[in-house]
């Protein structure tokens, strides 16, 4: 491997197709955009999975192993078993590529994570045996910033594999063009929004990069983790209710991954509307990146438009 590092073990690519694995369907998706017919992809995470619970599989290492290449999110987003499998069964620390910090993250809020900070999100130590860092890894709303993504992915690729450079290059400057069409697109749905209307609330924290870039506002989360199983106080789950009813907002977004069991308390409490099916982790059988953000946004400004 060029030259190689103190650990490496990689094989060299000698003009065969590189061997790349990407841990969740989105990254996955980036890389596949960027690397087309030039690598061999394998998705470790299968499509819809939540990936904050994955469990590794036991094969999952040798496929690891066999990579040329490694693409994860990072930012503390996998479980820490499956970090802990990457950085132990890949063939060298320079074949791994933590995605999310070429992106310029966002740090999270640090209300709505209440007496969880002292914890998890200053000192990266986490808690309760899954905490996260204090950079919010869900990108991926924020077309601008996959753009990063994919200009680190090139990089990454044409480090590994400099014959295929111009494809890889061709790939990423296509992409990019896709990513900033896609910005304009959801600039005018969040813009087609009542002003007065544009404050919602989510069952975990993973709206950051949406609100910062467009303008939402997310005034709070049932969960304030990555983790929605973890459990709320119930002076938290009174916290979100003087919120709602504090800021009038009509509706709750109730994430398709992991539902919260808190969300019914809080419709009953409220009178709030509930709405369901909103993806923010991962893609679905067969979906692009384009197709699951536009998916989103046409959620979040169809019950934020209409709120009757």
């Amino acid at each position: 491997c060029s030259g190689g590092s103190a650990d490496a073990g990689c094989p060299e690519i000698d003009g065969r197709e590189i061997n790349v694995v990407a841990t969740t369907p989105m990254i996955g998706e980036f890389v596949s955009q960027i690397g087309g017919d030039s690598i061999n992809l394998t998705v470790l995470m299968p499509p819809e999975a939540d990936p904050h619970t994955y469990e590794p599989a036991p094969q999952d290492a040798g496929t690891i192993a066999d990579a040329d290449l490694v693409f994860y999110t990072g930012l503390m987003y996998e479980p820490a078993p499956l970090i802990e499998l990457l950085e132990n069964s890949v063939c060298g620390s320079e074949a791994l590529a933590e995605v999310g910090e070429s992106v310029f993250p966002i740090e999270f809020k640090e209300d709505g994570h209440d007496d969880h900070d002292e914890e998890g999100h200053d000192d990266h130590s986490g808690h309760e045996g899954h905490g996260h860092g204090a950079y919010d890894p869900h990108f991926w709303f924020d077309p601008n910033r996959v753009a990063y993504a994919a200009e680190f992915i090139e990089s990454k690729l044409i480090e590994r594999d400099p014959s295929s450079t111009a494809s890889y290059q061709a790939a990423g400057d296509a992409y990019v063009n896709v990513l900033n069409s896609l910005t304009g697109q959801v600039s005018q749905l969040i813009a087609s929004i009542p002003s007065q209307n544009r404050k919602l609330i989510t069952t975990h924290e993973s709206l950051g990069y949406l609100e910062a870039k467009f303008g939402l506002d997310v005034l709070s989360t049932i969960i304030p983790d990555l983790d929605s199983s973890n459990e709320i106080s119930p002076s938290q789950l009174v916290g979100v209710i003087d919120v709602i009813e504090d800021n009038n907002v009509k509706v709750i977004f109730i994430e398709a991954e992991a539902p919260s069991v808190y969300s019914e308390t809080i419709v009953a409490e409220t009178g709030i509307k509930a709405v369901e099916g909103l993806w923010v982790e991962t893609l679905r059988p067969g979906q692009t990146y384009p197709e699951f953000l536009i998916t989103a946004v046409e959620l979040i400004v169809e019950n934020l438009t209409n709120t009757d």
